[in-house]
């Protein structure tokens, strides 16, 4: 007989739920704005304390603070430390076109940075909340570290990240899910590259044999690029914004080319980068500058990330729910703690679809279900 389904509870809340994302999208907090992160820091951190969190904060220069905020648990150690960020690929103003809207006949709220990733930390408040209400302390306790620069790479956080991962038996990362809903084992590395090429100028029609185009060598170095891609091992390589050339009738003195690399394996980036590095310019008189590289490792689907899952799966099926897991291409700080050998699983927080595009959305009740898992996975020791 499978057990009772503690999703129940969780879809009782559903007004609780929306109020508080509702909030938390009307706080807009593009990466780079610094004063309004801050204020998504305010209320979060005022919104936690309410809660009973013990709330410390840590100012940032560049980007909104950090928090990391604790509850305690059954008195044993190491216990869960819960990923979040609260930054968006949303600049200011991006409400006046795309407001906080729920529509009650698809069971979806919409708005920028809905799913990636505010409803996750609303489905983070609420599964504490759930915990209180039953009287069930949290396996060790819980930490959660909402950190305020994760879309640009975590530049201001990875350490921060890695030292309260080192202090926890597992890391549960509320990015959304795949769209399906399965949640991630795995996730692909993420290198960006730089590439400057600086030429000779001349006149293209009186002296053309006198210049060095380096835009020529972008052409030949794209299609290099492009041949590095290895599709067995999941390795991609996509040369994404160009830029060359000033005048019509000037051979190219500069180009520049920005590269996204995405890997399963750290191999693969080794071998990516050194290939990068080793390109023979096809004209001598070129210069090639590389910058760049690794900026998140792969979040390999180790046998202890795979244990977490099947944690996860069985906790579910007691009550009769399914759950899949998946590999993904893309990065979060999750990343970071799996690379460390923390058992690690992502995809604990909302269910939709649309991240960083203008139909984002979360499927409320797939996701209030999630909050119930979430909260059973945090009395687990």
């Amino acid at each position: 007989m499978p057990s009772p389904d503690p999703s129940t509870p969780a879809r009782a809340r559903r007004p609780e739920f929306l109020a508080l994302l509702e909030r938390f999208v009307a706080c807009e907090t593009p990466t780079h704005g610094k004063a309004a992160g801050d204020r998504m820091a305010d209320l979060l951190a005022a919104t936690l304390a309410d809660d009973g969190w013990r709330v410390e904060r840590t100012p940032r220069r560049d980007v909104g603070d950090v928090l990391c905020a604790t509850l305690p648990g059954d008195g044993r150690d190491r216990g869960s430390l819960v990923l979040a960020h609260y930054d968006t690929v949303w600049p200011i103003g991006t409400l006046a076109a795309m407001p906080f809207r729920v529509d009650a006949a698809s069971d979806r709220a919409y708005g920028p940075g809905t799913l990636d990733m505010k409803a996750g930390i609303a489905a983070t408040i609420l599964a504490a909340r759930l915990l209180a209400d039953a009287g069930t302390p949290a396996a060790g306790g819980v930490t959660l570290l909402i950190t305020s620069d994760e879309e640009t790479g975590s530049a201001h956080s990875r350490e921060r990240i890695e030292a309260e991962a080192r202090r926890h038996e597992r890391v549960l990362v509320v990015e959304p899910a795949r769209d399906d809903g399965a949640l991630k084992v795995g996730r692909k590395g993420v290198a960006d590259y730089h590439l400057d090429l600086h030429g000779v100028p001349a006149h293209a029609g009186n002296h053309p044999d006198d210049g060095a185009s380096a835009l020529v060598e972008l052409a030949h170095l794209v299609l290099f690029l492009r041949s590095l891609d290895d599709r067995d091992a999941a390795t991609t390589v996509h040369p994404t914004v160009a830029r060359a050339g000033g005048a019509v009738n000037v051979i190219t003195e500069h180009a520049h080319l920005d590269v996204d690399v995405r890997v399963l394996r750290l191999d693969e980036a080794a071998r990516v980068d050194d290939a990068i590095r080793a390109w023979e310019l096809r004209d001598p008189q070129v210069r090639l500058e590389v910058a760049g590289g690794l900026n998140r490792p792969p979040m390999e689907p180790t046998a202890a990330n795979l244990a977490l899952f099947e944690r996860a799966r069985a906790l579910a099926g007691t009550w009769g729910a399914t759950l899949e897991g998946a590999v993904v291409g893309g990065g979060s700080d999750g990343n970071f703690t799996s690379a460390l050998g923390v058992p690690t699983l992502d995809g604990l927080g909302a269910c939709g679809r649309g991240a960083h595009a203008r139909d984002e959305h979360v499927r409320i009740g797939d996701t209030l279900d999630r909050v119930a898992l979430l909260a059973a996975l945090l009395t687990q020791p």
